[in-house]
This record gives structure tokens, C-alpha cells and sequence, in this order.
């Protein structure tokens, strides 16, 4: 705060509580801020034009089978340059493309000449492009095949039941199914247990509206109006939500059951025979190692 604004503070008179003060209102009132401009790359007098005047006749002068390259890279280069803020960036990239439509619109010999010189370079271009892209997919698709090809061994040790995957041996390379498999029921367990608390709810509700309708609705003649049947609900009022209910805790239980299984003894064999076998073969690897120190003193 400035002095002048403490002085005329201090000079201020004190008036009585019913008495409103007029306070001063520029030290108060802050000026307005003026309208914030639209950034022009989102003004419609720049990108109608430049859609509709420079974009769309680029794409009908190159629509013949003779420029195909061209054109696909106006519409690749388009893309790509979208997102341009930069006003320099903007004029020249706008500029460069106001040249090539006045070329490809030219009927100038040498105009023609340069159009088809850079039709060929371009065609070049997207064709070692191309290539590259269906090496590429070729190879990723031939280390696919040989992952896939390789057979998963047992390693000796092996994975405790849970909730989502029974008694199984560790594989190397493990398998993504078993990944997989553990990973959507984890999920739906989650999904499920929010599922049954919100039914839980809703019952619970249910129960508290009847309630209350039977509290002030005294039963005279006897007849329960809360246990008629209704053809939407067989089960009663509540039966839908009970029957929803029952099938969640249903699948609970084959969880918990799921995570009480044992190892039967065929595979409590293979996965004893794997760790023999590994154990076997890092004996061998450290007497090999042994054996090249001792012939290396």
C-alpha cells in the first residue's frame, strides 16, 4: 500500500456503526481485465480460409492417379502440423503450400517438370517407407511365432492357490493365460465386491421404506400387503435383489474354495522331478566352472 493510500486511511473520520462509508474506490475496486483474445489458430478467420482456400483445392488438384504420392504426403504433412502455435512456423509452412498449389495449378512447362520431379522423389520416399514398416511387422510377428513356439518348462517351484488360480508349477517362459487369467479375476472380485455393497445398500433401504409404510399403515384385516405377489417380482419385493445377491456370495464361496485346493500327487511328482533336475544342472554348470579355473592355473 502506497503512503498516499495510508494517509487518506489515517484522515478517514470514524463514523457510527448505522452509517455506511463510502470507500474510495480505486483502493478497492480493481480495474477490469480486458476481454482475453482468442490464439489464432483457433480463430475461424484463420482456419476457415485456410481449410476452404488452401487445404481442400491442394487435395482436388492432386486427385489424379499421376500424383498419389503427393497427395498423401499434403495429407500426412497436414496432420502432423496440426498442432502449430508458432506464428513463423505457421506463415512459412502456409506459404510453402501456397506455392505448391500455384505449381500444380500452373500450365507452365517447367512448373509441370518440377510437379513430376517431386512426384517421384516422394513416391521413393513412401515406398522405403513402406518397406520398412513390413520388415518391421514381418519381424515383430516372426519373434511372436518363436515365443509362442517355445515350450514352457517347469522350474521346480510352483504357485499357491489363491482366490483367482488354483494349485499351479511355475513355467519358464510363464505363460500370459495364467497372467491373464489372475488379472481378470482380481478385477471382477473388485468389481463384484462394490457391486454387492451397493445391493446391501439398497436392500437395506428397502427394508426401511416398508417399514415405515407399515408403521403408518396399520394392518387391520390381517393381510400383509408387503408379501403380496407381484408378476415383476415373483420372489416377493425383495426377491430380484436377494436373488442378485445370492449368485454374488455364490461365486465368494467357489473363490474361497478355489483357495483351499491342495496339489495332487501327480503334480506334486512333476514339480519334485523339475527341482532334481535343475538342482542336477547347476551341479554340472559349477563343476564345468571348476574344472576351467583349475586348467586356467
Amino acid at each position: 500500500m502506497t503512503s498516499r493510500a495510508r494517509q487518506s486511511l489515517s484522515l478517514r473520520p470514524l463514523l457510527p456503526p448505522h452509517v455506511k462509508s463510502a470507500t474510495p474506490p480505486s483502493l478497492t475496486e480493481s480495474s477490469p481485465r480486458p476481454p482475453q483474445a482468442t490464439p489464432f489458430f483457433r480463430d475461424p478467420g484463420h482456419t476457415i480460409p485456410t481449410k476452404w482456400s488452401l487445404y481442400r483445392p491442394l487435395l482436388r488438384s492432386t486427385f489424379s492417379s499421376d500424383l498419389l504420392s503427393t497427395r498423401r504426403e499434403i495429407r500426412t504433412r497436414w496432420r502432423e502440423t496440426q498442432g502449430l502455435v508458432s506464428v513463423p512456423r505457421v506463415r512459412s509452412f502456409i506459404a510453402e503450400y501456397h506455392d505448391l498449389l500455384t505449381y500444380l495449378n500452373s500450365d507452365d512447362i517447367s512448373h509441370k517438370e518440377e510437379i513430376r520431379l517431386l512426384e517421384d522423389k516422394l513416391k521413393a520416399k513412401h515406398d522405403k517407407l513402406d518397406l520398412d514398416l513390413e520388415t518391421a511387422q514381418e519381424a515383430k510377428q516372426l519373434q511372436e511365432e518363436e515365443r509362442r513356439a517355445r515350450k514352457s518348462k517347469m522350474t521346480g517351484s510352483f504357485h499357491r492357490p489363491t482366490l483367482f488360480n488354483p494349485p499351479l508349477p511355475r513355467l519358464k517362459p510363464q505363460p500370459t493365460s495364467i497372467g491373464s487369467m489372475i488379472h481378470n479375476r482380481l478385477r471382477a472380485r473388485e468389481r463384484r465386491m462394490e457391486r454387492r455393497r451397493l445391493y446391501a445398500g439398497l436392500l437395506t433401504d428397502m427394508k426401511l421404506e416398508v417399514g415405515f409404510w407399515k408403521s403408518i399403515n396399520p394392518l387391520e384385516s390381517g393381510d400383509d400387503w408387503s408379501k403380496s405377489k407381484d408378476p415383476r417380482s415373483p420372489g416377493g419385493w425383495d426377491g430380484i435383489i436377494k436373488n442378485e445377491l445370492k449368485v454374488m456370495d455364490d461365486r465368494f464361496r467357489n473363490e474361497n474354495t478355489r483357495a483351499e485346493m491342495v496339489f495332487d500327487e501327480g503334480l506334486s511328482e512333476r514339480i519334485s522331478r523339475a527341482k532334481e533336475k535343475k538342482g542336477s544342472w547347476w551341479k554340472g554348470v559349477k563343476e564345468r566352472e571348476k574344472a576351467q579355473k583349475g586348467e586356467g592355473t
